[in-house]
């Protein structure tokens, strides 16, 4: 029998991942436009979407942290070595920091910009204690991308890591995470 996360544990896992995918779409669609100077409609809707799937990401990231403060990693089959147990935990932890911290970011440089509409003209409130200053904007925009960008090489990691014992160890660790009956 396999041990697995929660269901609430495995859905936001892959609300997350859904997210994250959208976020790295929209990122460089409406970054590559801002750089060629289209401002419109469109360019104004994707970064809309961004900082809407962005902010929603940070709340529900927080949750994720509430979650796993009350509850139990399910254990590794004894088949995995304890070197990979370890790396598998600086992944995820680096995941987790990756999450909070990115979009903590993004909402910062929104603040001090400030450009806090999202869509359908609803607002993200302001970020406390951060000035409004095009120049810290920018500042700050520029370490979201990097980490926004070292957030999806992390994640890559992890897809090719969970792609890796799916197939070829076939060791049930993807099915920790993945939804389908248990056996």
């Amino acid at each position: 029998m396999i041990n697995r996360y929660s269901s609430i544990a495995r859905g936001i896992h892959w609300f997350t991942a859904l997210a994250i995918l959208a976020l790295a779409i929209l990122g460089f669609w409406m970054t590559q436009r801002a750089g060629a100077n289209l401002w419109d409609d469109l360019t104004n809707t994707l970064y809309g979407w961004h900082k809407l799937i962005g902010f929603t990401v940070l709340l529900v990231t927080i949750l994720r942290f509430c979650l796993k403060l009350n509850s139990k990693t399910p254990p590794y089959p004894n088949s995995i070595s304890p070197y990979i147990v370890k790396v598998a935990s600086v992944v995820h932890y680096l995941l987790y920091g990756l999450l909070l911290i990115v979009p903590l970011l993004g909402w910062a440089g929104v603040t001090a910009y400030p450009a806090l509409i999202t869509l359908g003209g609803y607002s993200l409130p302001a970020m406390p204690g951060i000035p409004k200053s095009e120049l810290l904007a920018k500042q700050i925009f520029q370490i979201h991308g990097v980490l926004a960008m070292t957030l999806i090489a992390v994640a890559l990691l992890h897809i090719a890591a969970a792609i890796n014992h799916l197939i070829i160890k076939r060791d049930g660790i993807f099915q920790r995470m993945w939804f389908g009956r248990q056996k």
